[in-house]
């Protein structure tokens, strides 16, 4: 089944984030769905990862040293992953799986990495209340302090809503 990252992140927003404004916590999110997330020491490289070992519930790994914003994509990156995973794979508790956001995540390359990036920009930058901030203000400062996310983000998500 291919999912759309964007559907299914406006769907995951709808259920557990209606109302609570901007920016979008993915890391309450992520709770309120049973995943812990924790902050560590991670390799240079990396970012993140979702950690799924069979029979215990997956979690989300953030790299301590990241900047807020970073960490904040990167938990939505990873949440990408596990909500993927969730509804393509039918007994989740059955796999072992690391899934890591290193540079090499923004490519373009790889279609699991496509779709959670794309799904992190839409949970943390929903278009229509992305287009209402952006008729407000092109300043990127201000729309990355409302949304939370960094400079280059607001870039890509301008660009990818036309």
């Amino acid at each position: 089944m291919l999912l759309d990252p964007k559907k299914e992140a406006q769907l995951l927003l709808g259920e557990t984030w209606s109302g609570k404004g901007f920016p979008v916590d993915p890391v309450t999110i992520s709770r309120s769905l049973g995943l812990q997330v924790v902050d560590t020491t991670l390799p240079t490289s990396v970012s993140g990862a979702l950690i799924k070992e069979k029979g215990k519930d997956p979690i989300i790994v953030l790299h301590s040293s990241d900047s807020k914003n970073r960490k904040r994509f990167s938990c939505a990156h990873e949440l990408g992953h596990y909500i993927s995973r969730v509804k393509s794979e039918s007994i989740l508790d059955e796999y072992d799986f690391i899934d890591l956001r290193s540079p090499s995540s923004s490519n373009g390359t790889d279609r699991e990495e496509v779709f959670a990036n794309q799904f992190a920009a839409s949970l943390l930058m929903p278009c229509d209340e992305f287009r209402k901030a952006l008729r407000k203000t092109d300043n990127k400062y201000k729309l990355s302090s409302i949304f939370g996310v960094s400079i280059e983000s607001i870039s890509y998500r301008i660009k990818s809503i036309g």
